[in-house]
């Protein structure tokens, strides 16, 4: 009963999104826009053929709920979510393929009226999918040369404009069936995580992987390639995707290296943050990271205790997070809020910033994570108020967030500060731009995760520091999680990638620049904030949750005024809270 007060609030928020992500991504309701037959019917003017008269009229869902409230023959709200969708939506939407088909060029030759503006977001779904299957087609013929490069030699595509969603009454499933949705999953990755996982960790490399990789780096930076070349065919004979914990690090680090070599590195990164694996298994695969880790869950629970104790006599509060990502530490915080107040009701404004995606939509997922935390809110009965910034956070300005008088100000950063560029990158440090902005608007707390690892402005030494840092989390998936584990692979993946980065790329290309928490400490005092001291009480609590529910490998101490936490002796992750200095 104590595991399942603890993890709910994220895994049920966590099974809610991928309930969502199953029904379809960014899929709404069909429902007729007013005007249709004034959009439709030019067309058929063009092509001087006569609009359908009997052309079939649609009804909204919601409608036909309100009318027969309480009619036998009415469907209930769960026939029409299961049934509903499939036989009104599915047939009215092949119907109108069907009329549009008459109208559409191929796909090489699409273009889109922007100021007709009524693309749905289901058509705009399969086009992708078809993209898709044409590139990975296309790829094959091509020799596994990067074909998005190459189509974008021969075409521009329009940047595509949605219609907000008219917003009916018909109950949103996510909020009524996400409670339960992957439980089953949740609790079979856990009992497979203790019978198969390799309690012993990384034991099975019997070649030093690590100092072959140091050499390597060391040859490459006196640009040794005769010697560099002969490293890697010997690292490649034992790396691999699929072996234990180490020879999949080394595999990831040699790859990177190699890149760096042939002078490939950022064209590799770009490559591998290209292929984005889809939402519900970005969130599996971080779902199985935090049932086989404390780190994000201990972060979690001591950042929502320093905001609950900010906000103590207060009715309104804006929480600025930068950092967005999925928003899994709100959950918690929305339930405390909800089961915590006494006569006032808590307003919780919220302000999502991260940095902008590549594509047409820079600002998609910020806005999809604050419409999801929203109905979690009204869920609750919380009052929810948001607003999503996808920017370079030291572009960013004070009437950008806007800030109210009467309210809490909170600024929340976890671990993604290393992504902003410190002074390793010039003298005018953008990391020290945002540092200044959170000061000028004054909040009453800033807290601060780190990831505990510098990289330096060398290359050798950033790729030890590196390879101390991604060893440690390699070797906790070894230890925790079967080698099959497809979102374990997919998570390998996504590390991976920064390894690439960290690795191959220099100058503006390289984005991941972590600096430790004594580092941390200094810059943050420059900037005129002071720490706050750490509450016993949570540092009871989250010593007292990971001895429970986790390895004793894990370890949680104080320094100073940072919480710390790691594994096998290895600092991985450290937390503090500020304040502006009076």
């Amino acid at each position: 009963m104590a595991e399942a007060q603890y993890s709910d609030p994220i895994l049920d928020y966590i099974s809610r999104i991928l309930f969502e992500e199953e029904m379809g991504e960014n899929f709404n309701e069909y429902q007729e826009a007013p005007n249709l037959h004034e959009i439709e019917k030019p067309f058929y003017d063009i092509l001087k053929q006569k609009y359908p008269p009997n052309f079939p009229k649609r009804q909204p869902i919601s409608t036909h709920l309100e009318a027969n409230p309480d009619s036998a023959d009415s469907p209930s709200k769960s026939s029409i979510q299961e049934s509903g969708i499939e036989s009104l939506s599915t047939l009215e939407f092949q119907s109108g393929v069907e009329e549009g088909m008459k109208f559409l060029p191929i796909i090489d030759k699409l273009v889109v009226d922007l100021q007709a503006n009524m693309i749905e977001n289901d058509i705009s779904s399969n086009l992708k999918l078809d993209e898709k299957e044409s590139r990975d087609n296309k790829g094959k013929r091509n020799g596994g040369r990067n074909v998005d490069l190459l189509e974008g030699q021969n075409r521009k595509l329009p940047m595509i404009c949605y219609e907000e969603p008219i917003k009916d009454d018909t109950p949103d499933p996510l909020l009524y069936h996400g409670e339960s949705y992957e439980r089953e999953e949740i609790s079979s990755l856990r009992e497979t995580m203790r019978s198969k996982a390799n309690p012993r960790g990384n034991k099975e490399s019997h070649v030093d992987l690590l100092y072959l990789l140091v050499s390597c780096g060391n040859a490459i930076a006196i640009n040794d390639q005769k010697i560099a070349y002969s490293l890697i065919k010997d690292i490649r004979k034992h790396a691999s995707p699929n072996g234990d914990g180490t020879q999949r690090m080394a595999f990831a680090f040699i790859n990177a290296l190699e890149a760096r070599l042939v002078g490939s590195g950022s064209e590799s990164y770009r490559h591998l943050a290209s292929k984005r694996l889809t939402t519900t298994e970005l969130i599996k695969s971080y779902n199985l990271y935090i049932n086989a880790s404390p780190f994000f869950r201990v972060s979690y629970c001591f950042a929502n205790h320093a905001i609950l104790r900010a906000m103590e006599g207060s009715s309104k509060i804006h929480i600025i997070e930068l950092g967005m990502s999925y928003g899994f530490q709100w959950p918690s915080l929305i339930q405390s809020l909800a089961n915590n107040r006494k006569d006032e009701i808590v307003k919780l404004r919220f302000t999502g910033v991260d940095f902008p995606q590549m594509g047409f939509r820079p600002a998609e997922r910020v806005e999809e994570n604050g419409r999801r935390l929203k109905n979690y809110a009204e869920s609750f009965n919380v009052p929810f108020e948001y607003q999503g910034i996808a920017s370079k956070w030291e572009d960013i300005r004070i009437e950008d967030l806007k800030i109210e008088k009467d309210e809490v100000l909170i600024v929340n950063c976890l671990f993604q500060l290393k992504r902003v560029k410190d002074e390793t990158f010039g003298l005018d440090s953008p990391r020290n731009k945002v540092l200044n902005l959170i000061r000028q608007i004054n909040p009453r707390i800033f807290i601060r995760g780190v990831v505990n690892v510098t990289y330096g402005p060398f290359f050798v030494t950033r790729l030890k520091q590196a390879l101390s840092q991604y060893s440690s989390t390699f070797d906790i998936l070894e230890t925790k999680v079967p080698r099959d584990n497809k979102y374990r692979e997919n998570f390998e993946q996504s590390m991976a990638c920064d390894i690439m980065n960290i690795v191959a790329c220099e100058g503006s290309d390289l984005v991941h620049s972590p600096e430790t928490y004594k580092q941390c400490h200094v810059r943050n005092l420059r900037a005129e904030f002071e720490p706050v001291p750490i509450d016993p009480d949570i540092v009871k609590v989250c010593k007292e949750k990971v001895r429970i529910f986790y390895d004793n490998r894990f370890f949680i101490e104080e320094d100073g005024y940072w919480l710390l936490q790691g594994w096998k002796g290895r600092v991985n992750y450290a937390l503090s809270v500020w304040k502006p200095k009076l």
